[in-house]
Formats: structure tokens, sequence, C-alpha cells
């Protein structure tokens, strides 16, 4: 019986996808959006990535969380520097879009980081990494809905990478729909009671 749950809950618990640590490199050579357009990207958007990072994921709801390296295994950027020869230029801001094929990508989110609070100047960016980092860290997870398993391009908002420094970090995980939740929290429940019951007899 007690194999039986086991088997049943490491099924329902198979169904949300494992986290995924995503690196989007923002300098030359990385992944930006090619077109010069202006910031948020509406979604909807078709716009032309190139070098996207992509990932695979299924139907579902998803959290777009940020991170840092150091700070979650596999991440291995702090802030991203848009515009490093001109100061104010350090935040992080990535697109993500569904992939349509042959460069071209649907665009789905704008996430950026929570803006400079006296925003001195017209990027409304940071001063230093340090501190695109800290805003980056206090900055609300982001949600992604997909009604269909979809390929998922992630570039820097950006179309012009040489003057770029850095990279963006976040872990990408799902969101159990309430009733696999529901039933996950019910099994566990029921087997923490089987458990104590054969324990019991044991005894």
């Amino acid at each position: 019986m007690k194999a039986m749950w086991i088997a049943a809950l490491a099924a329902v618990a198979g169904t949300a996808q494992a986290a995924t640590v995503v690196n989007v490199p923002g300098a030359d050579g990385g992944a930006g959006t090619v077109e010069a357009v202006s910031y948020p990207v509406a979604a909807g958007t078709v716009l032309t990535f190139t070098n996207a990072v992509t990932l695979d994921l299924a139907a579902g709801d998803y959290l777009l969380t940020p991170t840092v390296v150091g700070r979650t295994a596999g991440a291995t950027f702090g802030g991203w520097n848009f515009q490093s020869t001109v100061g104010g230029s350090w935040g992080n801001h990535f697109v993500a879009g569904a992939d349509l094929g042959n460069g071209r990508y649907q665009v789905l989110l704008d996430a950026t980081t929570v803006p400079e609070p006296t925003c001195k100047n017209h990027f409304c960016a940071y001063d230093s990494e340090q501190q695109a980092i800290d805003a980056w860290l206090a900055t609300p997870a982001f949600r992604l809905r997909l009604d269909s398993a979809t390929r998922v391009g992630f570039v820097s908002a950006d179309y012009y990478l040489p003057d770029n420094l850095g990279g963006i970090s976040f872990v990408v995980s799902s969101v159990p729909e309430p009733a696999s939740a529901a039933l996950l929290a019910a099994g566990a429940l029921l087997l923490g009671w089987r458990l104590r019951q054969a324990r019991g007899g044991a005894s």
C-alpha cells in the first residue's frame, strides 16, 4: 500500500516541470531582439531574435524568478549593462517569445528590473552592477501562461549588443494546477497517516 501511494505521489509531482535556470547573455555575441523597437514590447508582437536561449515548456503557468550568480546553482550572470559607454545603464531586461520558426518569435513577455527610484536618467537604470543586482533580486517573479506546449526563446531587450556587458539570469518553474496541488497535499497527508498507523501497529 505504501509503495502504491508513493508511486501515485510521484506521478502527480511529475506533472510539474522541474525548475530550470536560464542565463541570457546580453553582450556582443549574446542574445538580442535584432530589430530596433520601443520597450516595453507588447505581447503578440512578432520580432526576430538572434541567438535566443530556448526552453521547451508544456502548457501551464510558470514563474520566472530573478536570480544572480552565487545565489542559485547554475546562474552565471549578475547585472546587465545595455550601453556601457553611457552612465546609468545597469539593469536587467529580457523578452520572452514563442518560437514561430526561422528566427521569428511572438512576444509573450517583456520583463525588466524594478526601475531606479529617482529615475535620474532617461533609462531609469542604475549606476552600478551591484545596484542592478539588488534591484533585480527585489523584482517580483514574472508570470508566464502557455495555452499549449511551446518552445520559448529568451533574449536581452536590446538590438545592438556590442556595447553591452554581462547578462541576465532567472529561474523558470511551473505553477502546479490547483487540482494537482490539492491531490498532492491530500496524498501526502494520507501517506503520513498510513505510515503512523503502520508504526503504531509495529510497536
